[in-house]
């Protein structure tokens, strides 16, 4: 990560030690990578960020630096304690932490609140650091937790599980009620066509935050992927995949890029 300009400091909480790497000027916003790991389509999405005028925060949460390893990842993740073993409705601790490091950025920042983008496994850990004053705004793009490799596969196996998220209900319900009373905007985002993220899973969010979310799903314009390969990573590897003229892609994009300027610009600006 050195040799692409981040610098790497350690950040430890609660019994929980994990590397985080900077990189940027502007408003700070904390992304929180795939399943994949921090690999480069995570980097390239940060990069873009930086160019937009924001300085980004990528903890480390499993795997090595610039290692793709979603099977290797996922197996960790399935054992960790750490990640509540990636059960649906269970306070994970490594929530706590990452609460603890966003206060701790928006510290280093001289108070001014920060942004919050998780996607995939990391994409509910967002909510409950909506309960927190350092967080002012915050992305989640298509959770995928809990899962149904046979939906994922076939389509089948609908049920209970495509409403779960891998946070407590409480932690949904207290995220909800902080961005409520202090008018937090967050973004929930989607392929409509996702299988790993079910719609019904971000309208529940949706229903808990009222007003405040915005719910925003894409359709992926090749009827092969739809069907053979559904789209799921939005802002990294279906970005990198898809062409300059593709809509979805760019769009989410934009729509973070915006909701970041309007959220975490200056008192009065």
């Amino acid at each position: 990560m050195a040799s692409l300009g981040f610098v790497e400091r350690g950040f430890a909480s609660g019994g929980i030690d994990h590397p985080v790497f900077e990189k940027g000027r502007g408003p700070s916003v904390l992304i929180l990578h795939e399943l994949p790991g921090l690999a480069m389509p995570c980097v390239r999405f940060a990069e873009r960020l930086i160019g937009a005028g924001f300085r980004v925060h990528l903890p480390l949460l499993v795997g090595a630096p610039l290692r793709h390893a979603a099977l290797a990842n996922w197996r960790a993740l399935c054992i960790s304690v750490e990640f509540a073993r990636l059960e649906a409705g269970i306070h994970a601790p490594i929530t706590d932490w990452l609460r603890a490091l966003a206060a701790d950025i928006a510290e280093r920042a001289g108070g001014a609140r920060i942004g919050a983008i998780g996607m995939c496994f990391t994409g509910a850990f967002v909510i409950p650091l909506f309960i927190d004053a350092a967080v002012a705004t915050g992305v989640v793009s298509q959770p995928a937790i809990p899962l149904r490799i046979v939906y994922r596969t076939i389509s089948l196996g609908a049920g209970p599980w495509m409403d779960q998220l891998n946070i407590s209900d409480d932690e949904l319900q207290a995220g909800a009620r902080a961005a409520r009373s202090d008018q937090k905007k967050i973004l929930l985002q989607r392929y409509a066509d996702d299988r790993l993220c079910p719609g019904r899973r971000l309208e529940r969010i949706a229903r808990s935050f009222g007003p405040q979310a915005q719910l925003d799903e894409y359709s992926q314009p090749s009827w092969w992927r739809r069907v053979a390969d559904p789209p799921h990573a939005l802002l990294t590897e279906e970005y990198d995949r898809a062409g300059e003229n593709d809509h979805a892609t760019r769009e989410a994009l934009r729509r973070v890029i915006k909701l970041l300027n309007e959220q975490l610009a200056p008192k009065g600006h």
